[in-house]
This record gives C-alpha cells, sequence and structure tokens, in this order.
C-alpha cells in the first residue's frame, strides 16, 4: 500500500559516506551521529510545541477559573472543531514536507523552491473554504457533537471568531511543514513564540478585563486566540516572502501547477484521509462522551489538555524521523534512513514512558492548574482516566515517531489503514459497549470505559505500524 509514482530525485547510495566535513550530516543537518542530528531537529519542534499547548491551555485555564463548566464545555468541543479543521491543511503540508526533504536530500533547491509555492497554493485555498465552511455551517457542526444549551452556543461563538483567521492559520501549518522538510525547525519555533505571547496576553486580559478594559469572558478568549494565530500566519508569510533556509515564496512558483499539484496530492491525500479519519472518529468519540453530560465532557478536556504534553514531546521526535528519513531517501540512502526512524523511534518511547509515570502520580495536581479547587466533580472523574493513558505512553510514542516516519517517506496509505482499523474495530464499538447503560447492553463504566476504549486502540495501531516499519516496504516507496 506504499505510495509509488515515478521518482525524479536521486543522489549518491548508502555507499557514500557518512558524514560531510566539519562534523555536519551529510544532509548539511548538524550532528556527528544520527542521536545528534535527531535531537538538532527535536529541540525546536519541542519548544515550538510547547508553545503551541500552551495556547490551548491558557484558553482551558481561564475557562476552568474564571467561567463556568458550560463555557469549559464549549471549548473544548470548539477545540477539536477547530483541530478537524487544522487537519485540511495536511492535504497541503504533508506532501510539501516530503517534497522538499527528497529534493533537499539530492541537492535540488530549485525543485524543492516550486513545490513549497505549491504547497502554499494549495494551502491558502483550503484556508479560504474552511473560513467558509464554519461560518456557514458552525451551529449543526456543533449540534452533532451532541452539545446543548449553553455549553452548545459558547462553542458556536469559539468556533466562529477563531476560524475567522483560517487562511492565516493555513499559513503556518504549509510553511512550517515546508521549513522542516528543508532541515529548519527553528524558524517555526520563533514564531510560535511571536503567537504565544500575543495569545497569552490578550486571551487574559480580554476575558478578564483590567482597568479600562471590559472582561469579555469567551469571546475575550477567542478574540485572543484569533489575533495570536492569525499574526503568527503573517509572519510566516512574509519570512517566506523574503526567502528564509533556502525556501522562496513568489508570484511565479504561487501559480498552481497541475503536474506539481497532482504529484502533491498523490502524497498527501491519503494522510489527509488519515488526518481527517482520526478527527472524524474523534469527534465521534467525544460526541459518546458528550451523552454521559457536561461533567464528563468537562473532565475528559481537561484530561486531554494533560495528556497534550505527549503530544507536544513526541511530535518533536516525529518532526525529526519524517525530516531525516525524507532527507536520507531523497539522497538515495535506505539504511540510513531506517537508522534515523528508528532512533528517533527509542529516544521518543523513552521521554514518554517517563512521561507516563508523572501522568499517573501528578495527575491530581495537574488537573488542580486547571481547577483551582472548584469544580471538584470534575477533579474526580478527570484524574482516574488521566492514569489510564498513562500506561499507554510507549504505544503513543510509536503511533506518532513510525508514522511520522511513513509520511516523510511518501508511504502515506499506510498508517490512514491503520487509524481507520483502531478506530472502526476497536475505539469507537468499545466506547458504546462500555459506556451504554446496562438496560441497552452496555457496561454503564462511563467516561472510564471510553478512556480504556482508547487504551486498547492506541495499543493496536502501534502493533500494526510497528510492523510496517519492521517489514520494511517503507523503503520503497517513492514520491
Amino acid at each position: 500500500m506504499s505510495g509509488e509514482v515515478v521518482p525524479s530525485i536521486g543522489e549518491p547510495s548508502d555507499a557514500g559516506p557518512e558524514d560531510g566535513p566539519e562534523g555536519r550530516g551529510a544532509l548539511g543537518i548538524p550532528g556527528r551521529s544520527i542521536a545528534g542530528q535527531v535531537l538538532w531537529l527535536a529541540g525546536p519542534v519541542f519548544v515550538e510545541q510547547s508553545l503551541l499547548y500552551l495556547i490551548g491551555l491558557s484558553d482551558t485555564v481561564v475557562a476552568g477559573r474564571y467561567l463556568g463548566a458550560d463555557d469549559l464545555a464549549g471549548v473544548t468541543v470548539a477545540n477539536y472543531l477547530l483541530w478537524a479543521l487544522g487537519t485540511l491543511f495536511t492535504i497541503a503540508s504533508v506532501g510539501g514536507t516530503a517534497l522538499v526533504a527528497r529534493s533537499v536530500g539530492a541537492g535540488r533547491w530549485d525543485e524543492a523552491v516550486r513545490y513549497c509555492g505549491q504547497a502554499f497554493a494549495v494551502g491558502l485555498g483550503l484556508g479560504a473554504a474552511a473560513l467558509a465552511l464554519i461560518q456557514a455551517f458552525a451551529r449543526p457542526l456543533v449540534s452533532t457533537m451532541n452539545l446543548s444549551g449553553p455549553s452548545a452556543a459558547a462553542a458556536v461563538l469559539f468556533l466562529r471568531i477563531v476560524a475567522a483567521v483560517s487562511p492565516l492559520l493555513a499559513c503556518t501549518a504549509v510553511g512550517n511543514a515546508c521549513l522542516r522538510g528543508a532541515g529548519d525547525t527553528r524558524t517555526g519555533m520563533k514564531v510560535m513564540v511571536l503567537m504565544n505571547a500575543v495569545n497569552v496576553g490578550l486571551t487574559w486580559l480580554l476575558a478578564v478585563g483590567w482597568g479600562p478594559v471590559p472582561a469579555l469572558g469567551l469571546a475575550g478568549i477567542a478574540i485572543g486566540t484569533a489575533f495570536g494565530e492569525g499574526i503568527g500566519g503573517l509572519v510566516m508569510l512574509m519570512l517566506l516572502a523574503r526567502g528564509r533556509s533556502g525556501l522562496r515564496l513568489g508570484a511565479a512558483n504561487l501559480r498552481p501547477e497541475r503536474a506539481a499539484v497532482a504529484r502533491l496530492l498523490r502524497i498527501s491525500l491519503p494522510a489527509a484521509g488519515d488526518s481527517i479519519t482520526n478527527v472524524g472518529c474523534q469527534l465521534w468519540f467525544l460526541g459518546l462522551i458528550n451523552r454521559l453530560g457536561p461533567i464528563a465532557t468537562a473532565a475528559h478536556g481537561v484530561a486531554i489538555r494533560c495528556e497534550a504534553i505527549a503530544f507536544l514531546t513526541i511530535s518533536a521526535f516525529a518532526v525529526a524521523a519524517s525530516t531525516l528519513a525524507g532527507q536520507y531517501l531523497g539522497a538515495r540512502r535506505p539504511r540510513r534512513a531506517a537508522r534515523a526512524a528508528a532512533t528517533a523511534w527509542v529516544m521518543g518511547m523513552a521521554f514518554l514512558s517517563l512521561l507516563g509515570v508523572a501522568l499517573y502520580t501528578r495527575g491530581e495536581a495537574m488537573f488542580q492548574v486547571f481547577l483551582a479547587g472548584r469544580q471538584p466533580e470534575v477533579l474526580v472523574e478527570g484524574v482516574d482516566v488521566l492514569r489510564i493513558v498513562a500506561l499507554a505512553m510507549p504505544a503513543l510514542a510509536t503511533i506518532n515517531v513510525l508514522n511520522g516516519t511513513l509520511n516523510g517517506s511518501g508511504d502515506t496509505r499506510w498508517p490512514w489503514a491503520i487509524t481507520l482499523a483502531g478506530y472502526l474495530l476497536v475505539r469507537i464499538p468499545m466506547t458504546y459497549l462500555l459506556t451504554l447503560p446496562a438496560a441497552g447492553g452496555g457496561f454503564e463504566m462511563g467516561l472510564r470505559g471510553a478512556w480504556i476504549a482508547m487504551f486498547a486502540d492506541l495499543h493496536v495501531r502501534a502493533l500494526l505500524v510497528g510492523g510496517r516499519f519492521l517489514g520494511g516496504g517503507w523503503l520503497k516507496a517513492r514520491v
């Protein structure tokens, strides 16, 4: 199921020298070892993802500390839907990363610049479509999540305000993806520092009020988030228009080229299908949780925020694996690509295993950051489920790093098939079974049952993607 299309790039084989001069890897990525290259790429992504996490963390903390359970539930659902919105941009970003990485690995910078522009052309179109979609259908989208009353109204308001900057969200996502393919993980980090400063400052100011600034509550949280995201997209667009890390946007490469866009989509569409499937099933999963009431929804939302620490950690190693796999395959060095991915996998599992210990032992303290002693019923439900997912950290690491490897190599169909299998054969059926009332044939385990289903799904998918990686078929994928 690898995405096999005719290659156009290639240079040395694995018979070439392992490292270039002055301790720089063969691809110009600093580091005297593969582990050093992984850390050099992963470090800025970790900072970037930490700052991205702080944006959502700030929104949830303000809602949890100063607003009510209905607002907290609304923010939870709106953030899920915004995540779904963001997955549309993978239609441009995954192909952008893979094609830029292969081109850079082969030393063909003109191709890298061309594919960066084509990815932006697709991304901006998707951003405009997302803007229209959310403004027109925010209310019915929230209704599909089994949310009603004040919680639903809060979610619709938050969603419409933040989605107003969708084209700029696309600029950030696609620009970051192309820069990562070129081996630049630092620019995205710097843009995120700016976004975070604007977002957190405005969110707290507008939500709580200060001096002559009135307290806008939930609307203030959404406005602060939208301003931060929008400024980040503008800065990314300006940086690439001026030229960054060998990539540059211009009128010539922003005009869609049929062959280039088709090649981009051959790689990206399966990855986008994977992302959209993941989000769609997550929304389905959340809809089942929402049937349990606003307390369960709020507890789930805070627990997800705590668990998200794992995603920001493992995303850093996934990006490193994707970039190195793509560039080494572009340079016709498959053994080196496999070693880089395996190194990132092992390092990622080690980091997440340590985090699992923290989630298990310090879950209550983490929840109190959000709740500050308020909403004790949310605390009781949430800490219990956090301990369940703490035991799934190695599986989560395996899924993310190895999916990053497969996507970076262009082997994007397997992750999609594995995601479908995990959700449709494991998580969703088990959630129905474990959360339904006993009178309806279920086990009536509430939120705990839903997270047990998540635990089982993560382990099944980890086994499947591990099998694909170890089988080596991804090394033959062509872009």
